[in-house]
């Protein structure tokens, strides 16, 4: 009977960097903005009132205050507050009124969120932001709008865009300035780097086996035994990792890619012990295009250690 090895050693060189891949570095970046100023938080003072007028005025302040703190996104004063919350922040230089500019302004407010990333605009059409933004680079950068810069703390320029970039562009710079990972993201490549080393060892012995043989074929089976069992080690791990509530539907669906790639090995064992290589290559063409899928969400979750 012919052997086709051809799918065993796809689906096996796509599985491999599932845990071979290199476990993603936890970059911890020391900083505090100093320019976070204390007349931001002190706000407007109602006067004192003995009239009935002042309890109405006290209560609406507060949601007034509110309002402009949701929606303030320009300016100076909220630089320094997007630095309090985030290490790196996208700065986008647009004109309000040029439809360039605005669309250039939402794809960098979008590369922003994909990074989570704080994100800052000035509208060079304002005046006050006009001379604020000049302030922030004391004439050591000229910007021209459309452009997209690069905050790290404490204030510090540390990259800039000229023109129009995209969202994927502007997530890649950022990323670049500030390669941060969730701690989420590192404790699921330390659960995936783990089973390195006795993961290799173990689809080693598999692809060194020949199917068309009976030993092959048992060599096989008893290796791949071994890779199921590291591989719900792995989902078991995975599966108490705690990730971001945007991120969550598609970690679970992750590990249950990886879990159903487990019980597809092991039906492809079965099938070799009883020497029906019909079955066997049909759950291997299921084997690649699931470990496709998890390649495709590992990627999407930066989980870049588990992969395929």
């Amino acid at each position: 009977m012919k052997s086709t090895p051809s799918p065993r050693v796809r689906f096996l060189a796509v599985l491999a960097v599932i845990l071979v891949a290199g476990v993603g570095i936890y970059l911890l970046i020391d900083g505090s903005s100093g320019s976070n100023s204390a007349s931001n938080a002190a706000g407007t003072q109602v006067p004192p009132s003995t009239t009935t007028q002042t309890q109405t005025t006290a209560k609406q302040n507060p949601k007034s205050h509110q309002r402009k703190r949701k929606t303030s996104v320009e300016g100076a004063a909220a630089l320094d507050a997007a630095l309090v919350a985030h290490p790196v922040v996208v700065v986008s230089v647009y004109a309000r009124n040029v439809v360039t500019d605005n669309e250039a302004m939402q794809e960098a407010k979008a590369g922003a969120a994909e990074v989570g990333a704080g994100f800052v605009a000035f509208n060079v059409y304002d005046e006050k932001l006009a001379r604020q933004l000049g302030d922030l680079l004391g004439g050591s950068s000229q910007v021209a709008n459309p452009a997209v810069l690069f905050f790290k703390r404490p204030r510090k320029l540390a990259f800039e865009l000229q023109g129009f970039a995209d969202s994927q562009v502007v997530a890649q710079a950022a990323h670049n300035v500030y390669p941060y990972e969730e701690p989420w993201v590192s404790e699921a490549n330390k659960a995936c780097g783990r089973f390195t080393a006795p993961l290799a060892t173990a689809m080693t012995k598999s692809k060194s086996a020949n199917i068309n043989t009976a030993a092959g074929r048992s060599k096989t089976a008893a290796a791949l035994d071994e890779v199921i069992a590291l591989l719900n080690q792995v989902t078991k791990s995975l599966s108490a990792v705690r990730t971001n509530v945007s991120a969550a539907k598609d970690y679970a669906q992750f590990v249950s890619d990886l879990q159903q790639l487990a019980t597809d090995m092991s039906s492809e064992a079965a099938a070799l012990r009883r020497n029906d290589l019909t079955t066997t290559k049909a759950i291997l063409q299921k084997e690649v295009t699931l470990a496709e899928t998890a390649s495709s969400l590992a990627t999407n979750l930066q989980i870049t250690s588990c992969a395929p």
